[in-house]
């Protein structure tokens, strides 16, 4: 049955193949060290996100940190943050699609019950490390994100070849920003059914 889940660790040899697989072929940046996307104490700590398809394999992922205040956000992002953020925050990060689901909105679907889950938290913004040449960053603006590029960044796992920036949504766009997925996205939320328990931040 295709669906979207909470992943646990029962399913992390398969979420750090993934992981490893889609970052080691992307062309927004190089993998340095791939061992810092094996699934660790972060993943047991926070949420990770699936999904799979009708045959049970995991297509997409994507890991929620709930971080409290700026040391931490600073510590996990491993860059400056340039604007006035609100605490708890919610970190994006670690997101991955199989190739051959490249396109098809499913990293859309994640953001989606992200959001639900951050308004349900009283989370006050959303910030997900993008890099400028990214696909994706239209349909993020469009949801209501700004882009900050943060002044000092020293992250090691991963060499750019375009600016690592920072997308941030507010709180007061977490409902629009809703909207506009639920009307973009039907056929997905539809096709890949919500399965256990809510995600818990």
């Amino acid at each position: 049955m295709k669906q979207i889940r909470i992943a646990s660790a029962k399913d992390k040899k398969e979420v750090t193949a993934l992981r490893t697989r889609e970052f080691d072929r992307s062309k927004n940046f190089k993998l340095l060290k791939p061992e810092l996307l094996h699934w660790n104490h972060t993943d047991d700590a926070h949420t990770v996100l699936g999904i799979w398809n009708e045959h049970q394999e995991i297509i997409a992922t994507l890991r929620l940190i709930r971080v409290a205040n700026l040391q931490e956000a600073v510590k996990r992002l491993e860059a400056d943050i340039p604007i006035a953020i609100h605490f708890p925050c919610l970190i994006f990060n670690s997101a991955a699609t199989r190739q051959d689901y490249h396109r098809q909105g499913l990293n859309q679907l994640l953001r989606y019950y992200s959001i639900r889950a951050a308004q349900t938290h009283h989370i006050q913004h959303l910030i997900s490390p993008v890099y400028l040449n990214a696909p994706r960053l239209a349909l993020m603006e469009k949801l209501g994100y700004t882009f900050h590029e943060p002044p000092h960044t020293w992250q090691t796992k991963l060499a750019p070849y375009s600016p690592r920036i920072l997308a941030v949504l507010e709180k007061n766009r977490f409902a629009p920003a809703r909207d506009i997925l639920e009307k973009a996205i039907p056929h997905l939320i539809d096709t890949y059914p919500w399965t256990g328990e809510p995600i818990s931040l």
